[in-house]
């Protein structure tokens, strides 16, 4: 679909349509508006090749704003009714000071409001990181949302975006489609997590297989799109199809949470049982070595310790059958018995319920440089309350979960 006012250097502009869905709403929310030229008897004119072409004779910025115009004139018959359009634009166009309000008037004059159109800016290292901070409030002041495209590429980073604080970040596909399993099951849930508590919605963008979606759904993001859903298109793709999808997409994650609270519920059963022997052992009377000799017998057990109220060990920690040598590498954070404990999420969670067995999450050890598990319970022991606690070697644990699942 062409518009016959809208052309550069002769080429007849187009704009085609993307959609964006809603993981929670399972439907379409949005649609990205992409950029084509069309010639006559050749295939459509990609973005770079048009913005290339732009950069050689000078004219990104009449380019881009010519992009804009096109996408609104266009969007004004197709866009579907509570539905955003997502705008690309460049820096440079973005930090103009009287653009903000240019687009609003010609968002208007073709029957869109502003506050239905999102502004997708690239987080761009060269650009003043003030001029972009006062272009955000400038749109967002004229009813735009704005968003910050492809984070995760290029010249991304963490301390620019919590500054800037726009309302949507798209993360680049790289993050998504990468073969780095830490990355991918690790640290694409914890760097949504933190653009969710700073007030961010998050898209992920190249979603092309179920696993894509699978790993989106799983890191808890808001929206996604990709060519699993369909090609930028001149006429709105049908979206039907995309529910059986996210049904199945939600599904299976619920059983794989199932099947993983179950198979750590198996793994650390053993170890819960011989802490709490350990415990009432320790109750009547027992040595810390007596008490725990069961406990730092079982194969995947790094160590017991035990702390006082304010997080410091009152007795030496014993090592287990899974304690390894430090080595050289290691050895400046090896010895735990000089240190305070009491800021760790397992010594506050022990305190905070008492006498009941507190599981953190699997983490880094900061003693052993190794991926490991911590039980704790606080208990009263001649006449104050301490934390006994146990370090289980994740990694070595977690290889019998393959079996169990």
């Amino acid at each position: 679909m062409t518009h016959a006012a809208h052309t550069f250097d002769g080429i007849a502009l187009a704009s085609y349509l993307q959609p964006i869905f809603s993981l929670p709403h399972q439907r379409a929310v949005g649609y990205e508006a992409l950029l084509r030229g069309i010639a006559p008897s050749a295939p459509p004119i990609e973005p770079f090749d048009l913005f290339g072409k732009a950069i050689v004779e000078g004219s990104v910025a009449l380019l881009d704003r010519t992009s804009h115009a096109t996408h609104l004139a266009s969007a004004a018959t197709r866009l579907p009714a509570a539905t955003w359009l997502f705008l690309n634009i460049n820096p440079s166009t973005f930090t103009d000071a009287a653009y903000a309000a240019e687009l609003a008037a010609l968002a208007r004059a073709c029957g869109l409001a502003p506050e239905r159109i999102v502004i997708e800016v690239l987080e761009s290292g060269g650009t003043e990181l003030a001029r972009i901070a006062q272009a955000t409030h400038a749109f967002r002041s004229q009813g735009f949302l704005v968003a910050v495209d492809d984070f995760g590429a290029g010249h991304s980073n963490i301390d620019r975006l919590l500054t800037l604080r726009p309302d949507i970040v798209k993360l680049d596909r790289s993050l998504v489609r990468t073969q780095a399993a830490h990355l991918r099951d690790a640290l694409l849930p914890k760097l949504v997590g933190l653009l969710h508590e700073s007030g961010m919605f998050v898209v992920a963008e190249g979603i092309e297989t179920e696993q894509d979606l699978l790993l989106a759904a799983r890191s808890n993001v808001d929206f996604v799109q990709g060519y699993l859903f369909g090609r930028p298109a001149p006429e709105l793709v049908q979206t039907a199809s995309a529910a059986m999808l996210f049904e199945t997409v939600f599904d299976t994650l619920t059983q794989m949470r199932h099947a993983e609270r179950l198979a750590s519920d198996l793994l650390l059963t053993p170890y819960r049982s011989q802490l709490e022997d350990a415990i009432a052992r320790l109750s009547d009377g027992a040595s810390t070595e007596a008490a725990c000799a069961a406990l730092l017998a079982l194969p995947c057990t790094s160590n017991c310790f035990f702390l006082d109220q304010r997080g410091r060990a009152f007795s030496p920690a014993l090592p287990g059958a899974a304690a390894r040598p430090a080595g050289e590498r290691f050895a400046p954070i090896a010895d735990p018995s000089t240190g305070r404990w009491d800021n760790r999420a397992y010594f506050a969670d022990a305190l905070a319920s008492r006498e009941q067995l507190i599981a953190s999450a699997p983490y880094l050890s900061v003693t052993g440089a190794s991926l490991c598990v911590t039980l704790t319970v606080a208990v009263r022991y001649r006449g104050a309350w301490i934390v006994v606690g146990t370090d289980i070697d994740w990694q070595k644990l977690s290889t019998q979960a393959a079996a169990i699942l």
